[in-house]
């Protein structure tokens, strides 16, 4: 029997050597910037995106893809194995998972499981790289989806943002909130759990922040995964070694988010992305 083969979308974050490695294959979302739209990876790096937002007057925006270039990904798939597991952005952040489920219903040479990940970045990234791992080693999809199920409790993704102007202007959170944050000049940490965006508390100093960005991963215990994410923070380098200070996994990942994501937290965001032990 074939390998299962595993789908994501760009959103996952997960860092291009590490999807060579394990055979998974990316579906690029859209990024809009004035007139000109962008498959995320291709015309506009993250740098170039992180260095010019600040300066922007009217924030980019995103898209995902249409369905049919989840389709032509599958249908190219299909040739080679009759199962194929997807794993993509949590649907309540985004049209994603629908787009990908519409595309799953055009084949009909291979099954595709379409599975909404809950999660966003490093986030959806651990779960798809927890899905080939498991692919490779013969495991079905009958066996990757229900692995993926017991582990969305597990993964939690915090993040420190430096301004959410740019959060704001996506709707993912009130305008009088984001307004009040910003008038404050306070540095909100946000969680994503199961779907959903909420804060986690606010501190004056990027200093502080990055303090509570350690105790939550201390107080999430045993952990099996844990990973950087960042959009050109320039404290990068500090949190990195806090973290390799804590009984954490032995490889700590370290990701600059797509241009998709730091679309919508801006740039010098830094966060982690988690898995907590069984």
């Amino acid at each position: 029997m074939s390998l299962v083969r595993v789908v994501t979308d760009s959103t996952a974050d997960v860092p291009p050597d590490v999807a060579e490695r394990l055979g998974i294959t990316v579906v690029p979302a859209y990024i809009q910037l004035g007139n000109t739209s962008y498959r995320d990876g291709n015309g506009l790096s993250r740098e170039e995106l992180y260095s010019r937002m600040p300066d922007m007057q009217v924030v980019p925006t995103t898209a995902v893809p249409p369905a049919h270039e989840f389709a032509s990904v599958f249908r190219k798939l299909a040739e080679d194995t009759d199962e194929i597991v997807a794993v993509t952005l949590a649907a309540t952040l985004s049209g994603m998972y629908s787009v990908a489920r519409l595309a799953a219903q055009e084949i009909t040479n291979a099954k595709v499981h379409v599975v909404d990940s809950l999660q966003v970045t490093m986030g959806l990234g651990w779960m798809v790289i927890a899905a080939a791992e498991a692919a490779a080693k013969g495991r079905s999809a009958e066996e990757i989806t229900g692995l993926l199920e017991e582990m969305k409790p597990r993964v939690r993704v915090y993040a420190v943002l430096d301004t959410l102007r740019f959060l704001r202007q996506s709707g993912r959170v009130s305008w009088a909130r984001a307004k009040a944050a910003q008038i404050l000049q306070v540095k909100p940490i946000l969680e994503v759990y199961m779907g959903q965006v909420g804060s986690v508390g606010q501190t004056r100093t990027r200093r502080r922040a990055l303090d509570r960005l350690i105790e939550l991963v201390r107080e999430a215990g045993k952990i099996e995964r844990l990973a950087v994410i960042h959009t050109l923070a320039p404290d990068l380098e500090d949190l990195r070694q806090r973290l390799a200070g804590l009984p954490s996994p032995k490889k700590l990942l370290t990701s600059a988010a797509t241009t998709i994501i730091g679309a919508h937290v801006g740039p010098r965001a830094l966060g982690v992305a988690l898995v907590a032990s069984k």
